[in-house]
């Protein structure tokens, strides 16, 4: 979102840039019916209208003022059309404190709209990833439970690797006893060595120097695609899949691409599913070329990359060394996040691997296996399960640590905030909304086993290094130091 300063509030704040256009009119709907009919008791009468502007739609109302300290309505102008979402508040004063917090809080209220109706068509639409070749290409079926599990344990966060490893202590050590620990720390380790290798496998479209390519083709489902699912079986998308893997490659090229949209609607008509062009869009990245410059600028060697088939905008990273490293990418990613956003977030996970988190992660479970058995058994029979929520905690708080500075790596190498606060934006939008309006939220995200810091915390310590120009020598220490500080703040707000 490109936000404004005080001064410049009567400008137009853009909310969402390049509308699919067969989305434009669903999302006048939607907002239509999931925003201003909730908000109808805080709109001035009769002052709600509708009308067509050009290829798109303008929305105007005007909202009362809220509490004795805003004196005035606030006009609220809405542009929907396939370039831009665009918001406009005419005739407001910037100097009206009051009245910006409004205008603040409707930026928000519809960027967060406006972001749901988009995760809603993801979680119904069929996605099809496209590589160089018919063996790289895949689409979302079912590939077996172990392939399952080791997506959702690899991705996301090498915390959940070691996590695993825990809860796996608990069981087989009324089996084995002792020996536990050293079954677990040698299991872990081969884990941790061979981790890029069991990534890289993980997905079936795999870009590199000679296949840069991706390309994500999402068809927006309707009733009667999700009744054919329903009553085929999602085996169908694996045959859909091996249809269009051998007659489609990643490629930029336009009467390809329509070529691509054919392919797709014959292939899914031969199984009952009607779609037509409008609902298929089709784009594609050069994704080897963004990691490799990425990694460049780190100065390391480009990590093997793989595609996950997942809606979820997301990237992880692992592996012992950059030499021996991969980076996930979700198809999500490759869909909603613009070049410089997927580069800050691919550079979140370049510091990861530069920082050898990892490592760091494996020594830290590794020293909670021989504490609990060697240093301080008792402690943990006095304690009970408590014991092991303080063992998650203390490991999901070094994962914080790890995460934080992850995000100062990425900002110090590309100099360039506002793309990484602007991907965890779109990323964790309802977490955002949530920790900014709900009282207690932002003290109740940092309880939560969660390894990464809360979304609110992220975005506002990024901030702080827009037009930095002294380097940060130890990125560690002042993250530790950052979460520290960022704890204490929310604690002593509520």
């Amino acid at each position: 979102m490109e936000t404004a300063t005080a001064a410049e509030t009567t400008r137009r704040i853009v909310i969402e840039r390049d509308i699919p256009e067969p989305a434009v009119a669903g999302l006048v709907e939607f907002i239509d019916r999931y925003y201003i009919k909730s908000k109808a008791r805080f709109i001035e009468p009769l002052s709600f209208r509708k009308t067509v502007s050009g290829t798109g739609f303008e929305l105007f109302w005007t909202l009362k003022p809220v509490g004795p300290e805003q004196a005035t309505p606030l006009p609220v102008s809405l542009k929907i059309s396939q370039p831009a979402v665009e918001l406009d508040f005419p005739g407001s004063d910037p100097s009206d404190k009051p009245l910006q917090n409004a205008v603040e809080r409707t930026v928000d209220e519809i960027e967060a709209t406006v972001l749901s109706y988009f995760q809603n068509i993801k979680t119904t639409s069929l996605y099809f990833v496209i590589g160089a070749s018919e063996e790289h290409s895949e689409a979302p079926d079912q590939r077996g439970i172990m392939r399952n599990v080791a997506k959702r344990i690899f991705t996301g966060n090498t915390t959940s690797l070691f996590l695993s490893f825990i809860l796996l202590s608990f069981a087989l050590f009324f089996i084995i006893g002792v020996y536990t620990v050293f079954v677990l720390i040698s299991v872990q380790l081969v884990a941790l060595v061979f981790s890029d290798k069991i990534v890289y496998r993980i997905g079936s479209v795999r870009p590199d120097a000679e296949r840069p390519l991706v390309t994500i083709v999402s068809v927006r489902s309707n009733a009667g695609t999700l009744k054919s699912i329903s009553q085929h079986g999602k085996k169908i998308l694996s045959q859909i899949r091996e249809e269009i893997a051998r007659s489609a490659t990643a490629t930029y090229s336009v009467p390809t691409n329509e070529e691509l949209k054919s392919t797709v609607i014959s292939s899914l008509l031969r199984h009952g599913i009607i779609a037509t062009g409008e609902e298929i869009t089709v784009k594609t990245r050069d994704v080897y070329r963004i990691v490799h410059e990425v990694s460049e600028k780190f100065g390391r060697q480009t990590p093997k990359i793989t595609i996950a088939n997942s809606i979820v905008s997301n990237a992880s990273a692992t592996g012992v060394s950059s030499s021996r490293s991969t980076v996930m990418i979700t198809a999500g990613s490759l869909e909603d996040l613009n070049d410089e956003e997927l580069e800050a977030v691919i550079g979140h996970e370049m510091g990861h691997v530069a920082g050898h988190d990892p490592v760091i992660l494996f020594a830290a479970t590794s020293f909670e296996f021989l504490g609990r058995f060697y240093l301080w058994f008792p402690l943990l029979l006095y304690l009970g399960f408590f014991y092991f929520l303080l063992a998650f905690g203390g490991i999901y708080l070094v994962g914080k640590f790890l995460e934080t500075r992850a995000d100062t790596e990425s900002v110090l190498v590309f100099g360039n905030p506002e793309a990484l606060a602007s991907a965890l934006t779109k990323i964790g939008f309802r977490q955002l909304f949530r920790e900014k309006y709900n009282p207690g939220a932002k003290l109740f995200d940092w309880f939560q086993f969660d390894p990464h810091p809360p979304i609110y915390f992220r975005i506002a310590r990024l901030s702080k290094y827009s037009g930095r120009q002294e380097p940060v020598k130890h990125t560690l220490l002042v993250s530790i130091r950052d979460i520290v500080v960022g704890f204490f703040s929310a604690l002593f707000q509520v």
